[in-house]
């Protein structure tokens, strides 16, 4: 999922546990921060992330979680250039986000 400062809401259906998170971010010269919340719906520089990933520029980067991360409310996620929750720079080239979900924590 290409993921810019708008939000990619409810992407699991409901809850779920969040395996991995790769980014690609290769072909941008500039740091991307991939904020994950645990919500159904969340609302860019307003709802709180649980989950803040940065990618460095011009790089990939996979995150792998062991246990993996629980979502009660739902998997909501967007990617900004600015750090914190108070950030919503949109990134100029929009990195691609692929979450390894799952329904069960096994």
């Amino acid at each position: 999922t290409v993921s810019t400062n708008s939000s990619n809401n409810n992407v699991a259906g409901g809850a779920a546990y969040i395996l991995s998170v790769t980014i690609l971010n290769a072909g941008y010269g500039t740091p991307v921060y991939t904020k994950i919340c645990d919500a159904s719906t969340a609302t860019v520089g307003t709802t709180a992330a649980s989950l803040v990933l940065l990618t460095p520029a011009s790089s990939d980067r996979t995150y792998t979680f062991h246990p993996p991360l629980s979502y009660a409310s739902g998997v909501s996620f967007f990617t900004t250039t600015t750090a914190g929750q108070a950030g919503t720079s949109a990134p100029s080239t929009p990195p691609t986000v692929r979450l390894l979900l799952s329904s069960t924590s096994s």
